[in-house]
């Protein structure tokens, strides 16, 4: 396995051996531990470190990788880490696979869908009997699509849309559409959407 090398340097005035990636001609240089030394301050040392806080991160690989990167020596771990890679073998070894025992498949009861809960009327629409087919959209059984609109809080009739036949009939109250399985009566302060009822 490769091992990354790290550089000593001391101050010129003297001191503690500290470590770094590279020791530069020219500039100031970040050690280990986190002090910089500005230019011309500090001279490479062929002699052991003996900074204690260098020593220790010098086995953390995080802090190692950071210093060079600091430095912009990134390239240099790139290059150990694809030579670490080309010396590993891969681990081709098959692992025999247990016989196999016949074991009784476990019978799950069937899933049942959830009920939906359609409340009894959704703003002018009475939804008993009709099947909701999208946000403010009902669709009667023999085929009537209803549309809401939201105004407000509430949900008030605006079209409906049927390919049979439709009757239209004026009363006193208003007037009233009958299409299909659905009939449309005027109230008070609008219409009610309903499924007709078998005579």
């Amino acid at each position: 396995m490769q091992k990354v090398h790290l550089e000593s340097v001391r101050r010129k005035s003297g001191g503690r051996i500290h470590l770094t990636p590279r020791v530069p001609r020219v500039g100031p240089v970040t050690t280990l531990c986190g002090q910089t030394l500005d230019d011309g301050s500090y001279a490479a040392v062929g002699a052991e470190p003996d900074c204690a806080n260098c020593l220790r991160r010098s086995h953390d690989q995080a802090r190692i990788s950071g210093a060079f990167f600091a430095q912009e020596e990134g390239s240099e771990l790139l290059r150990l880490s694809l030579e670490q890679a080309k010396t590993r073998k891969p681990n081709l070894r098959v692992l025999p696979t247990p016989p196999a025992t016949k074991e009784k498949p476990v019978e799950w009861p069937a899933a049942k869908a959830p009920q939906e809960t359609v409340p009894d009327q959704v703003g002018e629409l009475v939804t008993r009997g009709f099947k909701p087919s999208g946000e403010g959209v009902w669709r009667s059984p023999q085929g009537v699509i209803v549309r809401l609109r939201r105004h407000g809080k509430e949900w008030r009739f605006a079209e409906l849309v049927f390919e049979g036949e439709v009757v239209a009939t004026r009363g006193d109250d208003g007037l009233r559409l009958k299409a299909g399985d659905v009939e449309l009566a005027p109230t008070d302060d609008g219409f009610e959407v309903r499924l007709r009822k078998k005579p």
